[in-house]
């Protein structure tokens, strides 16, 4: 197949490039320094008519905090609902399939058995209300769109300046300088890993699952950041002294959902988080 993936410096783009590569799809990959994906027609030039099979989003604005500023409201929105309809317009068009990525940020986080595919969005933060207005706004094209919700992903930073690293990576490196580590002990997720997130999707778009909205996780039981921490520092025989916090710890402007376990019902269970973790510090532990 031929593929288009857009933001391809991305923590996750990278890792798709390579997915796709792989599998033996002819790759073509763009990151902001390449193509504006809010330009409107110069998407719409490079998807082209029946160019390509697969367009894969893999951009976003991913700030929750930041898009809490009233000042940044028309970039949050821009990137995160006008730019995935105007790919799923565009891939529809062209007779592509069109793959999105979403959040377990679209829930409230307030059901006790965590969220499935079919649950209704209530997001209580802005950035979880874009991403949830992205999400409608790619049904609504109607196209062959899969919309893969995923949850705290870790795994090596991408080449792009606005790639950050993941929480595995920022505790890791903390945990050499600090005497001691507060951690939230709060936000009960789903952590994922960019490697198994985009060898997914490849599977995802090979033929055998219908569009539609898929949660995309590692198998695992649901954890905090501070369980997360915990799991990880384990693996690493990390010793540094940590003790669990509230969230009033570290106070920030947006609202998080409390609970949002994501439960896949539709497509195969990725390996458990502990494999996904040693199979990330076998292959990037000297550089984290």
């Amino acid at each position: 197949m031929k593929v288009v993936i857009f933001g391809a410096g991305g923590n996750l783009g990278k890792d798709l490039v390579r997915a796709f590569s792989d599998a033996n799809h002819n790759v073509v990959g763009y990151d902001r320094d390449s193509l504006d994906a809010t330009d409107a027609n110069a998407v719409r030039d490079c998807i082209g008519d029946g160019r390509f099979d697969v367009v894969v989003n893999a951009v976003a604005w991913n700030n929750v905090d930041a898009a809490e500023d009233p000042a940044n409201r028309d970039a949050v929105w821009r990137l995160n609902v006008t730019v995935p309809q105007t790919m799923a317009e565009a891939a529809k068009d062209s007779g592509a399939m069109f793959v999105h990525y979403s959040t377990d940020y679209v829930f409230a986080g307030t059901k006790p058995e965590g969220y499935t595919e079919d649950d209704a969005p209530n997001p209580v933060s802005v950035y979880g209300q874009s991403k949830s207005d992205g999400d409608r706004a790619v049904v609504a094209v109607d196209g062959r769109s899969y919309i893969c919700r995923t949850s705290k992903l870790f795994g090596a930073p991408g080449s792009s300046s606005n790639a950050k690293p993941s929480f595995v990576n920022v505790m890791v490196r903390l945990a050499r300088t600090k005497p001691e580590l507060g951690i939230v002990d709060e936000e009960v997720g789903s952590p994922t890993y960019t490697r198994d997130l985009a060898e997914a999707t490849v599977r995802l778009t090979s033929g055998a699952y219908a569009p539609g909205v898929y949660h995309v996780v590692n198998e695992g039981p649901p954890v905090t950041w501070y369980g997360f921490a915990e799991e990880f520092f384990g693996l690493l025989n990390i010793s540094t002294p940590r003790k669990p916090v509230t969230s009033a710890a570290f106070p920030k402007p947006a609202k998080r959902p409390k609970f949002a376990p994501l439960i896949n019902t539709k497509f195969p269970k990725l390996r458990s988080r502990e494999d996904a973790l040693r199979a990330y510090f076998a292959e990037a532990l000297e550089k984290l």
